[in-house]
């Protein structure tokens, strides 16, 4: 299983992160309204504390194509995620791999990853309206059963150490995607990273996959 960690803030969030082989993927926030955002400034310095084959994904919501892409350059992402109202033809202006963001309401919100033929992946998260993700709460992981089987997929939305198993053994993503639920008071905890990572490990060492 293959961990994203969002909403990186500090060099120590990198240092937790870390640790962990099973954490493949950084996210950094740029999005004005959101209390995890940070500057290119920012994530330059945290990187140098990330361990080398963690991939940087850039979580974009609310941007100008050409500030995003501006950004990426700057701070050297391996991947953008998008929250926003982009258009495919704004994704094939992105010279990374882009994951886009889909808003689960229902099984019908699958039907709108149909328009995007030049992203690599899609974030299948929780319907959080104008806050753009974020929230901590989970969505009918069930309509997600047959998409995960034709698309890379990011599964995303209230997924912590209680619950990560049962949503990983539903919609088999290719990534888990946590922000809050490793989190107090707005920052990375270290023992919450780590009672997740040793959750999966424990249920791996019973043969659950």
């Amino acid at each position: 299983m293959d961990i994203k960690i969002c909403g990186l803030r500090r060099p120590a969030d990198a240092e937790y992160i870390s640790e962990f082989e099973e954490i493949k993927y950084a996210g950094f926030v740029f999005f004005e309204r959101s209390k995890r955002k940070v500057t290119v400034d920012e994530v330059l310095e945290i990187k140098k504390r990330l361990r080398p084959d963690i991939k940087t994904v850039g979580v974009f919501a609310e941007y100008d194509i050409s500030d995003i892409t501006d950004i990426i350059e700057r701070a050297g992402f391996d991947i953008c995620q998008l929250h926003s109202d982009e258009t495919n033809e704004d994704c094939g202006r992105i010279q990374i791999p882009v994951w886009k963001s889909i808003s689960m309401k229902d099984a019908s919100s699958l039907e709108k990853a149909k328009r995007y033929t030049n992203v690599q992946g899609f974030v299948l998260d929780s319907d959080s309206g104008s806050k753009r993700g974020g929230i901590g709460k989970t969505f009918d992981w069930d309509i997600a059963k047959s998409f995960s089987q034709k698309y890379f997929t990011v599964l995303a939305g209230g997924i912590n150490a209680k619950n990560i198993m049962a949503a990983y053994d539903t919609v088999r993503p290719n990534v888990v995607d946590m922000s809050s639920s490793v989190e107090t008071d707005g920052f990375k905890d270290h023992e919450k990273i780590k009672e997740l990572i040793y959750t999966i490990r424990k249920e791996d060492e019973y043969g659950i996959k």
